[in-house]
C-alpha cells in the first residue's frame, strides 16, 4: 500500500493507492509544516487520521510532499515521525511543496507558482527545478498568498480603509476583538495559517470592487516581483499555477499575463490527484495507471 501526502501549512490531503493508482482510502487532516510543528504535534496529527492509523501496518511506501520540507533538518524531522508510526514502510521520501506543485502540472520545461497560504515559483527544465530567488515565507513575503489577503484585509479593516457597509459584514464574520488578534498573531504556532483563514472572506464578497482591488494588487505584485524573474523562461515555456488561490483568481492571473504577452497553460487547485498518477508512472512504469 502507498501512502500519498500534499501538506500546506493549512491542511494536508492523504490518500492510500495500491501499486496501479486505486483509491484505498482519501481523507484531510490539519497541515504539517515542520518549520511551524512540532515533532510531538505531528505525531499527533498523523495518529489523529483515523484511516491512516488503521492501515499504517499495510503502508510501505510513503511520499509527503510539504510546506517546509526544504531543508535537512526539517526533512529529518518528518521522517523521524513517519518511520516511529509505520513500521514496515520500504520507501519514503519527502519533497518541498514547490516540487509537488512540478509534478502536479508537467513532465516538461516550465514555470510554476503557487499561490495558496503561502506563495512560490519556480522553473522546471524537465530534470530539475530552479529557483532564481528564494521563498522568503509570511513575514517577508509571500504575496498575493492566502495569509498576505489576511494581512491586507486586516489592515484594511482597522485603519478604516475599508468601505463601510463591506467593514460590517467583517466585522459580523470576524468580529473586531484586537487582545484575540493578537493572541492569535503572536502566540499561536501557526500565524501565517490564521492569517490565511480570512481569505475566505475575499471569495464570498469578490464581486465588491474594493475585494477586487486587494486581489488585483496583490497578484501583480507577485507577478511582477517573482514570477517576472523567469521572464527568459516564459518566452519558450508554458506558466502553470497550483492552489485555491490561484484557481479561484484565475481571471486575474490571465488578464494580467495577457497584457505581458503570456498566456498561462494550465491551473490546479489541489495537486494530490495528479500527484498519483507521478508517482505511480515514476515508481511503476509497466503498470497501467486507473
Amino acid at each position: 500500500m502507498i501512502l500519498i501526502a500534499d501538506s500546506g501549512s493549512t491542511k494536508c490531503d492523504w490518500i492510500l493507492v495500491d501499486q496501479f493508482g486505486n483509491n484505498l482510502g482519501s481523507c484531510t487532516s490539519e497541515g504539517i509544516n515542520p518549520l511551524q510543528t512540532t515533532q510531538s504535534r505531528i505525531n499527533d496529527i498523523i495518529l489523529q487520521v483515523s484511516e491512516l492509523s488503521k492501515k499504517r501496518n499495510l503502508i510501505e511506501e510513503i511520499y509527503f510532499y510539504g510546506a517546509g520540507c526544504g531543508t535537512k533538518v526539517s526533512n529529518k524531522k518528518i521522517k523521524s515521525s513517519f518511520q516511529n508510526i509505520f513500521e514496515n514502510v520500504k520507501v519514503f521520501k519527502v519533497e518541498e511543496d514547490i516540487i509537488a506543485a512540478v509534478h502536479a502540472t508537467t513532465k516538461t520545461p516550465g514555470v510554476i507558482a503557487i499561490l495558496g497560504t503561502g506563495s512560490n515559483c519556480c522553473y522546471f527544465d524537465g530534470h530539475k527545478v530552479i529557483q532564481h530567488a528564494p521563498s522568503l515565507g509570511y513575514l517577508l513575503a509571500d504575496e498575493a498568498s492566502g495569509n498576505y489577503f489576511g494581512k491586507e484585509l486586516l489592515k484594511s479593516f482597522y485603519l478604516k480603509n475599508m468601505p463601510s457597509g463591506l467593514a460590517k459584514e467583517f466585522q459580523t464574520m470576524f468580529g473586531d476583538d484586537l487582545e484575540n488578534l493578537f493572541h492569535n498573531l503572536y502566540d499561536l504556532k501557526q500565524p501565517n495559517t490564521y492569517l490565511a483563514s480570512y481569505a475566505i472572506f475575499l471569495f464570498r464578497y469578490r464581486s465588491h470592487p474594493f475585494i477586487e482591488n486587494i486581489l488585483y494588487n496583490g497578484i501583480k505584485t507577485f507577478i511582477d516581483n517573482y514570477l517576472m524573474l523567469y521572464s527568459k523562461e516564459l518566452e519558450n515555456y508554458p506558466i502553470h499555477f497550483v492552489g485555491s488561490i490561484a484557481y479561484y483568481t484565475q481571471d486575474i492571473i490571465t488578464r494580467i499575463l495577457a497584457d505581458k504577452g503570456f498566456t498561462v497553460k494550465s491551473f490546479v487547485k489541489k495537486p494530490i490527484n495528479n500527484l498519483i498518477r507521478h508517482i505511480i508512472s515514476t515508481q511503476y512504469p509497466l503498470q497501467k495507471i486507473i
